[in-house]
């Protein structure tokens, strides 16, 4: 039996040998995210039982582990997005309440006047393109004081960001940052200074927040959201949460966000208006024209084969490529479209 063993062992060693270097990206990827090295269980911080998931009997973190020294978690921040932060109603409430502070929300002119006259800077927490495309402040002038600490960042995760490549959203799927407030910090290290918090849109704390009802289970949509968008939510009030919580005391929350600062005609850079393209978008684009493709060969193939299956293999095997766009959107989960043929 040993003898077996061995055996079976030197044979099934060179495959694996030969596994890894037929994959080098893969074990890049393992050096360079640390997240996805695989560590003993005892290195592996404790999770509540709130942020596991039970699959088959396998104990698993519902989102790639963070250092905890480095996260803001260790500063006890309740993050306003994401695993371990609580509904948004219940952020809303506290924010509205003034739990960890008041939220003073101010109109586009009365920011810009505490930005020119007021000493005070603008913190834009959209995603790094974003802000890149267009911003608030003119080129060369540096008048009015912006800098930009994203509040979501591209997902830790490949996987997860290519997920996002393929539906064409520039840098891929994002996540919260998991050390925002600490990145805040580093950026706006006096927690006194008067600064105006700002994103896209903007939010509206004094809108009622769309909520559930516990008897129907229904969604309750307020006047002014509608059952896509939410008007009392918006990156910029989930950042102020999280910033009072971090001991920030002068924080302002801009109505209307940075494309109304643009739209109101206040100094700025880009158009919101404008659709800028991005690398990151190019795999989405040509994923989508190849099942475009794939759809017109697929639907062609099941015509042919159901009213003139005579023609339907000489066809298939003469054209390979025709095949095997076939066959791929077959086994694709919009086979679904062509169950009528």
């Amino acid at each position: 039996m040993a003898s077996s063993l061995v055996r079976l062992e030197a044979a099934v060693a060179p495959r694996l040998t030969h596994r890894r270097r037929t994959f080098p990206y893969l074990d890049h990827c393992r050096r360079a995210v640390p997240h996805f090295v695989p560590s003993s269980p005892s290195a592996q911080p404790s999770l509540s039982a709130s942020q596991r998931v039970v699959t088959r009997g396998v104990t698993q973190s519902t989102e790639p582990p963070a250092c905890h020294d480095e996260s803001d978690a260790a500063d006890s921040i309740t993050p306003g997005f994401g695993l371990g932060s609580p509904p948004w109603p219940r952020i809303h409430a506290d924010l509205r309440g003034g739990t960890f502070g008041q939220v003073r929300t101010v109109t586009v002119e009365e920011a810009r006047e505490l930005l020119s006259e007021g000493g005070a800077a603008l913190a834009d927490v959209r995603p790094r393109i974003e802000f890149g495309e267009f911003r608030a402040g003119a080129a060369g002038d540096g008048s009015l004081d912006v800098r930009n600490v994203p509040y979501f960042v591209p997902h830790r995760s490949a996987s997860k960001r290519w997920q996002g490549y393929f539906l064409c959203t520039k840098d891929g799927l994002k996540e919260r940052d998991w050390r925002f407030t600490r990145s805040f910090e580093e950026t706006f290290p006096d927690k006194s200074a008067p600064i105006v918090v700002g994103c896209k849109t903007g939010g509206d704390v004094s809108q009622d927040p769309i909520t559930v009802d516990p008897v129907t289970n229904r969604r309750v949509v307020p006047d002014g959201s509608s059952q896509y968008t939410d008007k009392s939510r918006s990156n910029s009030l989930m950042a102020v949460y999280e910033l009072q919580q971090a001991g920030y005391t002068n924080l302002y929350h801009l109505q209307g966000g940075v494309t109304k600062w643009c739209t109101d005609g206040e100094a700025h850079i880009g158009n919101p208006s404008t659709f800028y393209f991005h690398p990151t978008i190019l795999p989405g684009v040509l994923f989508q024209l190849i099942m475009v493709e794939g759809i017109v060969v697929r639907s062609n193939l099941a015509y042919v084969k159901q009213f003139h299956p005579e023609n339907f293999e000489q066809i298939n095997s003469n054209n390979a490529l025709y095949g095997a766009i076939n066959d791929f959107v077959a086994n694709s989960p919009i086979n679904w479209m062509f169950d009528y043929y």
